[in-house]
């Protein structure tokens, strides 16, 4: 059974949940703001369809939460950690598939030479194009993701969430095809009529990428692949901590380990070769919490014998993450 999280990442978790609360809330606002605003101009509608699409990490991240909290019963014998997992799976596959739909629209527009009408509104005695609406309508939709996503980013890397990652990486993605979207009205007003056309594949085009790297992520998790930093930059040191801190052990004299992610958690096997060539319960229980102590991720551990071939990741001398 998982073990519960630390205060502060217990506090942590909890800021996410109200922050995607938050999420919710105000991009469904801009959302109907969007659909109120888009006219006739394909870059706002795909601007639009981005910013309902920003609804669902968030959603996904509230249910797997609340999902998780059940524990485990006597289906889930192993507990729900894997939950985040399987809605950022769902997430994904949503944002790839409904991507290479907005492209293909895009490139089907583009290539049937179809010129988008924005009309005008009037507003008390005065009437505007409304081109000027739809800009000041993409400009104000860039402020809560830009807001959210840079908090969302400290919160994932305070939990090694790479779910909530995921999000703050769409809320980025969000202001960004705000920036195209206005960019692809203007040009509609200076009559270049493949501009908004070409502004609305660039926003497709972010859209399917966000969905395919984010669901190249979720199936690599799920295959228990090796554990990498929230970012996806490089691999997470925190096995080599591991084998590290084993390693000091007196009873010790080699190790390897082998480490895999289930939710925010780390769970792995350690092979060990000891003086005595045995591992009896007593120093494998203190191997476990050995392995435990390196960092509050570290979770269910079970330590073997070394064999042949168990030599994974071994202590190269680095610096273990704090």
């Amino acid at each position: 059974m998982p073990s519960p999280l630390p205060p502060a990442q217990a506090h942590d978790l909890e800021r996410a949940v109200r922050l995607c609360w938050w999420s919710i809330g105000l991009l469904g606002a801009v959302s109907v703001m969007m659909y109120f605003a888009m006219g006739g101009s394909k870059a706002m509608q795909a601007a639009l369809v981005e910013d309902v699409l920003s609804l669902l990490p968030p959603a996904a991240f509230l249910v797997a939460l609340r999902f998780r909290r059940r524990g485990v019963d006597g289906t889930y014998v192993n507990g729900r950690e894997r939950a985040f997992d399987m809605t950022f799976l769902t997430s994904s596959v949503a944002l790839t598939v409904v991507g290479a739909l907005l492209v293909l629209d895009g490139v089907h527009v583009l290539a049937s030479r179809s010129f988008p009408v924005v009309g005008t509104v009037a507003v008390g005695d005065t009437v505007l194009w409304q081109g000027w609406t739809m800009i000041a309508a993409l400009a104000l939709s860039c402020v809560p993701p830009l807001v959210l996503g840079r908090m969302k980013v400290r919160l994932a890397r305070a939990l090694d969430s790479k779910p909530l990652h995921a999000d703050a990486d769409m809320n980025k993605a969000d202001w960004m095809t705000a920036v195209a979207g206005i960019v692809g009205v203007l040009g509609i007003g200076l009559g270049w009529w493949w501009a908004d056309a070409a502004a609305a594949i660039f926003i497709a085009v972010e859209v399917l990428r966000d969905g395919v790297r984010n669901l190249r992520s979720a199936v690599r998790d799920l295959h228990d692949a090796r554990p990498e930093r929230v970012d996806r930059s490089d691999r997470d040191l925190l096995p080599d901590a591991v084998v590290a801190a084993v390693n000091r052990h007196p009873d010790v004299v080699s190790c390897a380990a082998r480490f895999h992610e289930e939710g925010l958690r780390l769970c792995g096997v350690l092979a060990v070769a000891t003086r005595s060539g045995a591992v009896d319960v007593h120093l494998s229980t203190a191997l476990r919490e050995v392995a435990r102590a390196v960092h509050w991720r570290i979770d269910e551990v079970l330590v073997v014998p070394a064999r042949a071939g168990d030599a994974l990741v071994r202590d190269d001398s680095r610096d273990p993450p704090g």
